[in-house]
C-alpha cells in the first residue's frame, strides 16, 4: 500500500468513529445528560492519539512538507486549509473532553458536548472528503515514487513512535466493539 492509500484507509476508520460519536451524541441529546462516559473517553482517546498524533502527524510532519516541496502552496492553498481544520478539530476534541468531565452536576455540559461533537463530526467528514478528492490526488500526481517510499518509511516511524506497538490494532478492536454497541443496535 502506498502512503496515500494508507491515509485513505485510516479515513475509513475515522469515518466509522464519527458515526459512533453521532450515536453517542443522539443518546446524550435524548437523556439530556452525558451518558456512555467510558465510551466517550475511549473515543476521545482515539481522536487524540490515532486521528491527531498518528494520522494528522503523518500529514503535518511528512505529507504536507513533501507537497510543499513539490510546489503545492500552503498559504491560500489546500495545505493551509487542512492545517486550519486540524486545529479546529483539536479545539472540538478539547471542548468535548471538558464537557464530559464537567457533567457531574453541570447543566450546560450536555449542550456543550452536543455542540462540539456535532461540529467535529461535520468538520471532519468534510475535511476527509476534501483530502480524498482534492489533496490526495494532487499528491499522487506530484510526488515521485522515491518520495512516496520516503513517506512510507516516515509513516512507519510515526506509527511506532506516536502510537506505539500494538496500539493501532487495539484502536481497531475498540472501533469494532463500538460499532457493535452503537451502530448495530436496534
Amino acid at each position: 500500500m502506498n502512503p496515500i492509500e494508507e491515509l485513505k484507509t485510516e479515513h475509513e476508520a475515522v469515518l466509522l468513529s464519527l458515526r459512533v460519536l453521532e450515536r453517542i451524541a443522539d443518546d446524550v441529546e435524548k437523556s439530556e445528560r452525558i451518558v456512555h462516559t467510558e465510551d466517550i473517553a475511549a473515543v476521545l482517546d482515539f481522536f487524540r492519539i490515532f486521528v491527531d498524533r498518528c494520522h494528522h502527524g503523518k500529514e503535518e510532519k511528512l505529507l504536507f512538507p513533501a507537497l510543499e516541496e513539490a510546489g503545492v502552496s500552503r498559504n491560500g492553498g489546500p495545505i493551509g486549509v487542512m492545517l486550519s481544520e486540524h486545529d479546529q478539530g483539536r479545539q472540538y476534541v478539547a471542548e468535548m473532553s471538558q464537557a464530559a468531565m464537567l457533567d457531574q452536576g453541570e447543566s450546560a455540559a450536555p449542550a456543550q458536548f452536543l455542540k462540539s461533537a456535532r461540529g467535529f463530526i461535520k468538520l471532519l467528514a468534510l475535511h476527509i472528503q476534501k483530502e480524498n478528492e482534492v489533496l490526495f490526488p494532487i499528491g499522487e500526481k506530484n510526488l515521485s515514487a522515491e518520495e512516496m517510499a520516503r513517506l512510507q518509511t516516515g509513516f512507519d516511524r510515526i506509527e511506532e513512535e506516536e502510537v506505539g506497538p500494538g496500539r493501532h490494532e487495539a484502536f481497531h478492536a475498540l472501533l469494532d466493539r463500538l460499532e457493535s454497541a452503537y451502530l448495530r443496535r436496534q
